[in-house]
């Protein structure tokens, strides 16, 4: 499992990821990070992607670790949204259409509708 320094892995997330935080899930993480799975993220053509983990990244910078352990995928940048989706529509019980469109709406970028 590959560890990854957390400002490689945050350099394509946007500036505004941390508002989407619960601050509460962030504190009970930073007590029992070492227990949760990695982070996964997609190596794209641009770069790193985090597509599953912004609470543990927010977690572990909070207790002032500067790496995080990570799953690497690769593919594309519209594979790293995609899998996003799938992961948040499987997470709130809703269509995964609903989730793509929001992840578009969000991203400003998609170029594969499938």
């Amino acid at each position: 499992m590959p560890t990854l320094r957390i400002a490689d892995v945050l350099v394509g997330s946007g500036a505004d990821w941390a508002a989407y935080l619960d601050s509460e899930r962030v504190g009970r993480y930073t007590q029992n990070l070492d227990a949760l799975p990695p982070v996964v993220v997609f190596d794209t053509e641009e770069g790193l992607l985090l597509t599953d983990g912004y609470h543990r990244v927010a977690a572990a910078q909070q207790r002032g670790e500067q790496t995080i352990d990570a799953e690497v995928r690769h593919g594309s940048r519209e594979d790293a949204l995609r899998y996003a989706a799938e992961l948040g529509a499987a997470q709130r019980g809703i269509p995964l259409q609903d989730a793509l469109a929001y992840i578009k709406r969000r991203s400003g970028r998609w170029s594969d509708e499938r």
